[in-house]
């Protein structure tokens, strides 16, 4: 076990397990049966839904069991992303965990610390003897990494308690009481019928980038491998002589619509005489993509590798470039910064995914914002392009944000908590990712929430770490908590 030596032993035991069962979102039946089984074992009451959602009800240790009882509530799902040439299949493999002892990672891949440490915490907190806690009612919800399905379907009328500590934040004594909403924008091009077409295939590559969490990281004005492989296109496509030097084949990038993506590869096929050509207009974007990247995400390279020369399947120029003109032309990154909370972003999109089926280019989106009407002009703007070049959209897993809540009995016992363990207050704070409290909050009326979490870096990506010292931290005030 990579984790053995580590303290807390038993957050680190339970997280340990988490990493060696696949579960990116989409894939949770594993991770699922195992809490279910996990409470069954130690004869809690259990709910799994058919959204694979679980609700574990614990009853107050010894001396409080007639306390007010407390939601803790994270997901169980993660951004199963890897590194170029990482033989391992996120699907059906655990992670290959490794620590120094100051962090702990996985070789190749995400983590998943957002949101196993959460789970780990509950499980260490349920299973253990001497650990004191008011009655506990415990959700682990599904697929909230790509629209929160898992909160938006999940049944909660059969719970007691009106105060929630969500486990999902990213920062040691930063209290989250406020997020932004959201909703996941996909459209679907129809590229029409394929030509054969002579020359040599080309395959267009954009890596490098830094990548990362598309809430808390689209502030740094990161690359986008998506966008930049479409303009490196559309640009090498506007030099050509004429429309029938160079078609499409394919277009790939990205893993999920919430993390911005570090990658991108396109297949093209040009006439052997373009080839020079099409290879000086590349390393023309790139040169300007440098340029404007050099201190935001210094590490771009877009790359040109010829891989075979022959008849191939493509699409032509035309409809080629009207898809990759729709890419380039979507909004990306911030687009607003919130005029009553300095440094925060209150509204943007990230085009975090585009692939290629068939004949069909789809692009999916994760547009964010603590304004609703900007949330919607974002969506209407995204729709008005979308058509105008021949899209069939769809947006689904709106989400609300997360309000202010002026009076709040759990933030002040938190905040006092903290300060009496620390010496300091926490910051209390909004931020522009999107947590679950938002929907929590409309089923349950009156509910007081708050999210909290160690210290993680570059979540949603490979470059991903968790804080040994800061997971200890949070587990030991996570208890001063509950007591």
């Amino acid at each position: 076990m990579a984790f053995e030596n580590l303290q807390p032993k038993e957050v680190f035991k339970y997280f340990e397990e988490i990493c060696n069962i696949p579960h990116g979102s989409g894939n949770l039946q594993k991770i699922s049966d195992y809490l279910v089984s996990f409470a069954k074992e130690r004869n809690f009451e259990v709910i799994q839904d058919k959204e694979l959602n679980v609700i574990i009800k614990a009853p107050g240790s010894k001396g409080y069991e007639d306390k007010e009882p407390v939601i803790l509530q994270g997901h169980m799902d993660m951004v199963a992303v890897k590194e170029d040439g990482c033989d391992i299949d996120m699907t059906k493999e655990g992670l290959r965990c490794r620590t120094d002892g100051e962090y702990v990672w996985a070789e190749g891949t995400s983590l998943g610390g957002d949101d196993g440490i959460a789970v780990a915490y509950c499980l260490a907190i349920l299973d253990s003897d001497d650990i004191p806690h008011p009655p506990l009612e415990v959700v682990i919800t599904t697929n909230e990494e790509t629209g929160m399905f898992g909160a938006q379907a999940i049944d909660l009328s059969m719970l007691k308690s009106k105060k929630l500590i969500n486990i999902d934040n990213e920062e040691e004594g930063h209290f989250i009481v406020s997020c932004a909403g959201g909703a996941r924008f996909y459209t679907e091009f129809d590229l029409g019928n394929s030509i054969k077409k002579d020359g040599i295939c080309l395959e267009v590559k954009v890596s490098g980038l830094l990548g990362g969490h598309s809430g808390e990281m689209i502030i740094k004005g990161r690359g986008n491998a998506n966008v930049l492989l479409a303009r490196t296109l559309v640009e090498a496509m506007d030099d050509a002589k004429n429309e029938t030097e160079v078609a499409l084949i394919s277009i790939n990038g990205g893993v999920a619509d919430n993390a911005i993506p570090s990658s991108s590869v396109a297949k093209v096929v040009v006439d052997k005489a373009y080839v020079d050509t099409f290879k000086a207009s590349v390393q023309n974007t790139l040169s300007d993509v440098k340029g404007e990247l050099e201190v935001k995400d210094p590490n771009v390279d877009i790359t040109v590798t010829e891989c075979g020369e022959g008849s191939f399947d493509a699409y032509d120029f035309h409809n080629a470039k009207r898809v990759l003109g729709a890419m380039i032309s979507f909004p990306d990154g911030v687009q607003a910064m919130s005029s009553s909370v300095e440094g925060l972003v209150e509204t943007s999109l990230n085009l975090g995914i585009v692939k290629t089926e068939g004949n069909v280019v789809t692009t999916e989106q994760s547009v964010r914002s603590s304004v609703e009407s900007a949330k919607k002009i974002l969506i209407r703007k995204l729709e008005t392009i979308a058509t105008v070049n021949g899209g069939v959209i769809n947006v689904t897993g709106q989400y609300p944000g997360w309000k202010y809540r002026q009076h709040s009995e759990l933030r002040d016992h938190m905040v006092k908590v903290y300060k009496d363990m620390y010496g300091v207050e926490p910051k209390v704070e909004a931020i522009h990712a999107g947590l679950e409290c938002g929907l929590f909050s409309e089923k349950i009326q009156g509910l007081d929430s708050i999210s909290i979490g160690p210290d993680m870096q570059d979540i949603h990506s490979p470059k991903e770490k968790l804080s040994v010292k800061s997971a200890g931290n949070v587990f030991e005030y996570l208890k001063a908590v509950l007591k």
